[in-house]
């Protein structure tokens, strides 16, 4: 039986999630290869990943040609010629809003191969039109023979948009549990080597946000709070922005109209290969977007073991965010909301911080690579199923 797994661009998290399906394939005797549409994109430069890359992988396009006409008919040429080659006896596939996802889901359908959807779509994500959601069933989502989600409510769209609730599974949305623990341990135990390795980490107490510099993000939302939190409380914590984006310029003047200068560090897209060291000798994460379908940074701070700030719409709000337990939760369209959750977790006892920082890390211990992993292999399982059933029927 041969598994074939297909990603837009493999990065850290995703290799995480490959290494452990490709190792319970090998336990079942099963072939597994992971598919690629781009090797490098400027969205995410995850830095060299070839010590975590330890499974078959195979890249449609070397780099991101996005703003080439020709994009989409390379990638629709290319992943043809790969699946007639490598011949999946069932597929996992990302969504359907992607050219490649669209593809592979006609390849196999053509082919009768059995497919997996993989999503973290959920209903709120943005307005939706009874039209365009009957459309996006009936062409897509209905011709997917199993699917693995994220949340609940990955899984309640999932079922809205015609997939049987027996026939989805949970494990989606996982990060490298184990990695993020050790490298974020390592950072408290030995900050100052840490620090002259990446001076740019700040010496006093701070405020982390891991994002894109991007509208939805909210970014400048969280300065504005910021700004308030500091006049509410003495001695104030800095507020570290650690990403990259087409919003970067105005944020950073936003920074100094309001006189933040010394205290909102803007260090820059952090690779995937330090960051675990940016969380272990961080205070909090605060994750501030106005929509984010689940948030995988709130996965890595978990298991760094920080408490956690999170906007109410994040997908990873009821899974990983527990209010008052390991964090708050709030409303990402009020700054108010927001400076309220930064001077109350200032304001906690530091033995109280840390232990929401365990709690943190317990209530993360169940989103690790093997729980994808795991989901995978029943997705396909049910996947094979299904579509034997329905041949069966075909053939009666």
């Amino acid at each position: 039986m041969h598994l074939v797994v297909l990603f837009h661009n493999v990065g850290g998290y995703h290799a995480a999630r490959l290494r452990a399906t490709h190792a319970v394939c090998k336990t079942n005797g099963w072939t597994f290869t992971a598919l690629q549409v781009v090797g490098q994109t400027q969205e995410h430069p995850w830095g060299n990943l070839a010590n975590v890359i330890t499974f078959p992988l195979q890249t449609i396009l070397d780099t991101d040609q996005s703003k080439s006409a020709d994009q989409d008919r390379l990638v629709r040429s290319r992943l043809s010629a790969i699946l007639d080659h490598i011949q999946p006896d069932v597929m996992a596939i990302p969504g359907w809003g992607f050219v490649a996802s669209r593809k592979a889901l006609s390849w196999c359908r053509r082919h009768r191969v059995p497919t997996i959807l993989m999503s973290e779509s959920k209903a709120d994500d943005e307005p939706r039109h009874w039209w365009k959601e009957v459309l996006k069933s009936w062409l897509y989502v209905r011709h997917y023979d199993s699917a693995l989600v994220g949340s609940r409510l990955h899984a309640d769209y999932a079922v809205s948009l015609g997939i049987p609730s027996d026939r989805v599974f949970r494990g989606y949305d996982v990060v490298d549990h184990d990695y993020f623990v050790a490298e974020a341990e390592q950072a408290r135990h030995n900050p100052d080597a840490v620090r002259q390795q990446q001076p740019q980490i700040p010496c006093r107490p701070y405020f982390l946000a891991v994002t894109r510099f991007i509208p939805r993000k909210n970014v400048s939302r969280l300065i504005n709070a910021y700004h308030a939190y500091r006049q509410q409380v003495a001695e104030p914590w800095d507020l570290v922005l650690c990403g990259s984006g087409i919003e970067a310029d105005n944020l950073q003047q936003q920074a100094q109209h309001l006189k933040l200068d010394a205290w909102v560090k803007f260090p820059g897209f952090v690779p995937y290969t330090v960051i675990a060291h940016w969380y272990g000798l961080a205070k909090a994460l605060i994750h501030p977007a106005l929509q984010e379908q689940w948030g995988l940074v709130v996965n890595e701070a978990c298991a760094a073991g920080l408490p956690i700030i999170c906007s109410d719409t994040v997908g990873a709000r009821y899974d990983l965010v527990h209010s008052d337990k390991n964090g708050f939760l709030f409303n990402p369209n009020s700054t108010d909301d927001l400076t309220r959750c930064l001077v109350a977790l200032h304001q906690l006892e530091e033995t109280q911080r840390q232990h929401w920082g365990e709690r943190s890390r317990a209530i993360a211990s169940s989103y690790r690579p093997e729980n994808f992993a795991e989901g995978m292999l029943q997705a396909a399982d049910k996947a094979l199923n299904h579509a034997r059933y329905a041949m069966d029927i075909i053939n009666m």
